[in-house]
């Protein structure tokens, strides 16, 4: 089998979900160069072999908290890449392949992550990573797990980033804002792995719920504070960007307004006044196809916005689609009530 030169990390603490991370490590139809299972547990484990790939674990002797076990992990990797993948999670069979042909695509280091099915309490979740990768959206909130991801190890150690350990929550994250400094970013459209959220035991993803833990909150806004003023110049960039998209509108050049608009919506994602102003334009010129692929793509992106529903609705209703148009506006209403509620 053809060979990457990629370590697969594992930080475990020996549960038994550790089988399942070693079957999708063997499962891979480009082999990785080892799987570092990383003994978080200070105890001593046994890792269970990965078909044909070699198996090194490494460990401190005592028990680790995640972000110390990471960076013990980038210490002590053989390869030229890196992909982490907690015990409780799993990688899709093409996710070495896919995604170390991304990075070979392009010149130089970088990161290359694909997209993550999430399953909660074990049952298939409506839940997907899948977001297209924009500098001020990193800084605003994770955009994907950490096992959608491979990056090339020389700069993380050329630059010294390392995990933060005063960080029990949101670690993984303040890392990625930190490389995302020296390397680019690449989303690769494909799924490649898969994020068991029922298994976790940080339990990081519910740090918005009113139970949990109040230093997940704490530790948060800490990594928030650290890119407050890299954040600060692009959503300053941003709104400088929407206004002169408006104002381009306002003066009748719609082309410049249009692709002002369109490229606003790729620097922020997660903003629905792009894609909403460039709807209306499109709409306008009679291209109603175009506009209702750029609505529906941004409600897969923000899929519980009520006024991208609404507008939806307006689309489809040009369109002819009455019974589409219906349930868009019926999810605008739904996603709506929250709102009015706070």
């Amino acid at each position: 089998m053809p060979g990457a030169d990629v370590t697969i990390l594992t930080r475990t603490l020996g549960r038994p979900c550790l089988a399942d991370a070693a079957a999708s490590v063997a499962s891979q139809t480009l082999r990785p160069r080892e799987w570092l299972v990383v003994d978080a547990s200070g105890e001593g484990i046994e890792a269970p072999a990965a078909g044909g790939v070699p198996v090194r674990v490494a460990g401190a002797g005592e028990r680790l908290p995640r972000a110390r076990a990471a960076n013990l992990g980038l210490d002590r990797a053989e390869g030229a890449r890196v992909m982490f993948l907690d015990d409780d999670d799993l990688l899709l069979p093409d996710a070495v392949r896919v995604l170390s042909a991304a990075l070979d695509a392009r010149p130089g280091p970088g990161l290359a992550y694909g997209n993550v099915r999430a399953e909660a309490g074990g049952l298939p979740s409506p839940n997907r990573f899948a977001l297209d990768y924009a500098e001020l959206l990193l800084l605003k909130r994770n955009v994907f797990p950490n096992n959608a991801a491979m990056f090339d190890l020389a700069p993380v150690r050329g630059h010294a980033i390392r995990f933060d350990e005063s960080l029990d929550w949101f670690e993984d994250w303040d890392f990625w804002i930190r490389l995302s400094a020296h390397v680019p970013f690449h989303h690769v459209a494909e799924e490649v792995a898969v994020y068991r959220m029922g298994l976790s035991q940080s339990g990081v993803w519910r740090w918005a719920g009113p139970d949990a833990d109040p230093r997940m909150r704490a530790q948060k806004a800490i990594v928030e504070a650290r890119c407050a003023a890299r954040r600060g110049e692009l959503e300053a960039r941003h709104r400088e960007a929407k206004a002169a998209a408006a104002g381009s509108a306002r003066e009748g050049r719609l082309d410049d307004a249009l692709a002002a608009w369109l490229a606003a919506a790729e620097h922020d994602p997660l903003d629905a006044e792009p894609p909403i102003a460039a709807s209306r334009l499109l709409a306008g010129s009679g291209d109603v196809p175009r506009a209702r692929a750029v609505l529906e793509a941004a409600v897969a992106r923000m899929p519980k916005h009520p006024l991208l529903h609404a507008e939806l609705a307006r689309v489809y209703d040009d369109a002819g689609e009455a019974s589409l148009a219906s349930r868009a506006r019926d999810d605008a209403r739904r996603y709506a009530q929250p709102a009015r509620g706070r």
